[in-house]
């Protein structure tokens, strides 16, 4: 097993690349580099981006849920390599599993709580999980755009991004990005 060095980054082996993209891909086979690297962005950075204003989080919640192009059934998903964050679908707020304030208030408490890595160790850590990747499995839909793409909105210091296209049409994702802190106490609250 190899252990890719990052001056100031933690340590990531294959295994853990290869977990991580095994269950983007087993999840939705569909997803391309573009994909891999926001489920990737997701765990280092959290739902931040998202509040900024909580009244207009809200009022985007309530016109999401209120959509009925649901087709992805992935309920819990943990994200990246330290699974630091977990994708959770919007069903579970639409069949009444989980209440839409509670939601709320767990992605504020999420929000808080990412490791917001430096740019340059976020490059470094992700220069790595490509690399690997494009090795691995090479096949990946506009794997060589997808790249350039995001090293260059890398090199302008934005590390949000979207899912491609390919994803969203085949997937309709509806999901928010909880803390596994919140997610270890609605195990338990929740029964999930």
């Amino acid at each position: 097993m190899v252990t890719f060095n990052i001056s100031n980054a933690q340590n990531i082996s294959e295994e853990n690349i290869r977990r991580f993209v095994d269950l983007e891909l087993k999840n939705y086979p569909k997803a391309t580099l573009i994909d891999l690297y926001k489920n990737y962005f997701q765990d280092a950075f959290g739902p931040g981006h998202l509040i900024p204003d909580t009244t207009q989080a809200g009022k985007y919640l309530d016109w999401e849920l209120a959509q009925t192009n649901y087709t992805d059934t992935t309920l819990i998903q943990p994200l990246g390599i330290q699974n630091d964050y977990y994708r959770v679908n919007l069903l579970l707020i639409k069949n009444g599993t989980i209440p839409r304030n509670t939601l709320l208030l767990a992605m504020v408490e999420s929000a808080t709580l990412a490791r917001k890595p430096e740019i340059k160790q976020f490059i470094a850590e992700w220069n790595n999980v490509c690399s690997f990747t494009k090795q691995y499995k090479p096949h990946l839909p506009d794997f060589k755009k997808s790249s350039k793409q995001i090293n260059s909105n890398l090199s302008k210091g934005e590390v949000v991004s979207h899912h491609s296209k390919l994803f969203e049409d085949a997937y309709h994702p509806h999901y928010r990005i909880i803390h596994k802190s919140v997610i270890a106490r609605w195990e338990t609250e929740f029964k999930l």
